[in-house]
């Protein structure tokens, strides 16, 4: 029994995968954009820098690597889930896929590995360039923990793309629910500036709720900023705390199932 939701889930993700890999234009559009966002921030940065060496406590080096670093992260952890089930949703396609063999939740987390997977494979190594252009460096003091980090905050993200995407069984549009969500979660979660600008109070509230470790605590492990593994194990925390939450909205909302039909 346990082989069977693992192969399927696998298909899932390597079938989404090889659709975001197949879409040549698509691949270098999105390159593309981001390359010239990254350039902008780093810019906008530099100017920022121009008359002081630090601001809060933090270099350009540092803070640059911090803004830039996340907003890799951005280009491909969240993988959409909410605005694609939030679309299946309204076209009655979820119909069919709560009658198959593998639950609803699994199904759209497979999904959106393999597209998260599939974008980070052409968005790194135009990070690796951009890095290696202007002269800057990660240095990580532990792959291992970055890396934990890194699948810990793809788990978070696609719990609340999940839970805000299942109001579209109840509701008819979702846009201004989906647009507040990641512009909450961007701002609180350190990819629009780090958290070292917000006041030291709101700070250190922001390191034990879940806002912190969208981004931010992943973003410590890969600068070197962070070591210790008690950030880690807060956003293991809040993780398993988010699976859980999702799985009983899902449970709670299946039962009222509305699906509105084209």
């Amino acid at each position: 029994m346990l082989g069977i939701p693992f192969k399927g889930c696998a298909a899932l993700a390597w079938g989404s995968a090889r659709l975001v890999a197949t879409d040549r234009k698509g691949r270098w559009l999105v390159t593309t954009g981001y390359l010239i966002a990254m350039w902008l921030l780093y810019y906008l940065w530099a100017a920022l820098y121009a008359d002081s060496p630090t601001r809060a406590g933090m270099t350009f080096n540092s803070a640059v690597l911090h803004v830039l670093v996340a907003q890799t992260l951005l280009a491909f952890l969240p993988a959409g889930t909410d605005w694609r089930l939030a679309r299946e949703i309204r076209s009655g396609e979820v119909a069919t896929q709560l009658i198959q063999p593998m639950s609803l939740p699994l199904r759209q987390f497979a999904i959106s590995v393999g597209r998260a997977l599939a974008q980070a494979i052409y968005i790194l190594p135009a990070f690796a360039l951009f890095l290696w252009y202007f002269d800057l460096s990660l240095m990580p003091k532990t792959i291992p923990l970055a890396l934990a980090s890194i699948g810990l905050s793809f788990v978070l993200l696609f719990c609340i793309d999940f839970v805000v995407a299942l109001a579209g069984f109840i509701a008819t549009d979702l846009w201004g629910i989906t647009a507040s969500k990641d512009a909450l979660v961007m701002f609180l979660g350190g990819a629009l500036i780090p958290m070292a600008f917000f006041p030291a109070g709101f700070r250190e509230v922001l390191g034990y709720l879940p806002f912190g470790h969208f981004f931010n605590t992943p973003i410590g492990y890969i600068t070197g900023e962070i070591v210790s593994v008690q950030p880690l194990l807060i956003q293991a925390a809040w993780a398993l705390s988010f699976v859980a939450a999702a799985a009983w909205a899902g449970r709670v909302v299946l039962r009222k199932l509305i699906v509105f039909g084209a």
